[in-house]
């Protein structure tokens, strides 16, 4: 029987979008979520063989767009789930194009993946939480060129388990090079 990874296809912030959204998880009750981790997710898989990696890493690599920049100019909140969220008052249509050309890929070689929910670009802040305190920001804004195929694990400390991200396939948008 082959490995099993849990993996999703990302936008990867940068360091500097990472420090200005780490900035905003400073009202935030519940589990912030480590800088890391942060980053918006374009399609979860959920558990997939460990063989089919290559293929997940070509469709990745057969995305192409120029950067895409988002504007991350608000907050919200999940109740159902206690989650606060960053993201876009309005989604730029080049990024709601490369998460539609990449569910037509994924649709075309028979891969599953979550189809529950239409998509709803943001970046997750904090879990297990409070409604964030409504305060002024200033919008961040992120030259999104970094694409991940993620692998998600659990790891355990004193605290309990949290999910570690770990990318394992990359590929920039625009004119950098793409690496695996």
């Amino acid at each position: 029987m082959s490995k099993r990874l849990r993996l999703f296809y990302a936008l990867w912030p940068d360091e500097a979008t990472r420090k200005a959204l780490t900035s905003w998880q400073s009202t935030l009750s519940g589990r912030k979520v480590p800088p890391e981790n942060l980053h918006i997710t374009l399609a979860f898989l959920g558990e997939q063989p460990a063989d089919l990696v290559p293929e997940l890493s070509k469709i990745l690599a057969s995305l192409s767009s120029d950067k895409i920049e988002l504007l991350i100019d608000r907050t919200g909140y999940f109740p159902h789930n206690r989650i606060n969220w960053a993201g876009t008052a309005k989604t730029p249509p080049a990024l709601l194009q490369l998460q539609k050309t990449l569910i037509a890929a994924l649709s075309e070689k028979h891969i599953s993946f979550d189809k529950r929910n239409r998509f709803k670009p943001h970046i997750t802040l904090g879990r297990q939480s409070d409604r964030m305190k409504s305060i002024d920001r200033p919008p961040i804004i992120w030259q999104a060129d970094h694409l991940v195929l993620v692998e998600s694990r659990f790891r355990q400390d004193e605290k309990g388990m949290h999910p570690q991200y770990i990318p394992i396939a990359e590929h920039w948008l625009g004119n950098r090079q793409s690496a695996q």
